[in-house]
């Protein structure tokens, strides 16, 4: 069979080039869309058989994080549960946060978490593994700062009095009804005309749980997730050899 000339060669795919594009054009002229669609679920739970080929898949990694989930890391000398308007388990998350993001910003005067963050109800007495952190804190909050005028902080205490409590550090008042009371930042009465530097966590700066207010603030978003500021502090607690034992001191309260 004869060879092409090098031109007609080049001629034969610059016209498969033009049709493939010709094509193409066609196609993004012609975008294709879903005429119908069907679900079927499909319940997974104990009557199920386990794959062994992914059992067997994943064992080695499995392996390698229940090692590391299974670390104890600190203990505790009490029960530490979830209640409002103040529990031990809150309080603990609230400190932690407010130690982390004063070694960012010695000028962070609060930090704030919201309830719903905290994930188990109980943790007994005894050792608390790294695992249980894990737990008790699942998502990727990050620890971040916001720069709140001090009639914008009454307001945020207003949305925690509305849902009855949330975890603070450096902040007390009373819940009357729904309305926030004789407001304390760092010891001191709430100023209006003051603007203060709270530690809070990402989801509730970018406006989660009703705190849109908080989304046009001046904003530090740091790389620390929440959880790892409630590892290393229980980890230093440990190291210092001291229980984890956040007290209940009336940081939120309800009116008599």
């Amino acid at each position: 069979m004869p060879l092409l000339p090098g031109s007609m060669i080049r001629h034969s795919v610059l016209k498969c080039l033009a049709v493939l594009l010709l094509l193409l054009a066609g196609c993004a002229q012609s975008p294709l869309h879903v005429s119908s669609h069907s679900e079927q679920w499909y319940p997974i739970n104990q009557a199920q058989p386990a794959d062994s080929s992914l059992t067997q898949l994943l064992r080695p990694y499995r392996q390698g994080v229940d090692t590391q989930m299974d670390v104890i890391i600190a203990h505790t000398d009490i029960p530490l549960t979830k209640a409002q308007p103040e529990c031990r388990l809150g309080n603990f998350m609230a400190d932690a946060m407010l130690l982390s993001a004063q070694k960012m910003d010695p000028k962070v005067v609060a930090a704030i978490s919201n309830y719903g963050g905290i994930r188990v109800p109980y943790i007994a007495p005894g050792p608390i593994t790294r695992g249980k952190l894990y737990e008790l804190m699942p998502f990727d909050n990050m620890l971040t700062i916001v720069e709140i005028p001090g009639d914008t902080l009454q307001k945020f205490c207003e949305v925690i009095a509305h849902y009855r409590g949330w975890p603070v550090s450096g902040i007390r008042f009373v819940i009357d009804g729904k309305k926030a009371k004789d407001i304390l930042i760092a010891g001191q009465p709430l100023n209006g005309g003051r603007i203060y530097k709270i530690a809070i966590n990402d989801y509730i700066a970018r406006g989660g749980d009703n705190c849109d207010f908080l989304r046009k603030l001046p904003t530090r978003f740091s790389s620390v997730f929440v959880r790892d500021a409630l590892i290393h502090y229980a980890e230093d607690l440990e190291h210092q050899g001291k229980p984890l034992h956040p007290p209940l001191d009336n940081r939120i309260r309800y009116a008599e």
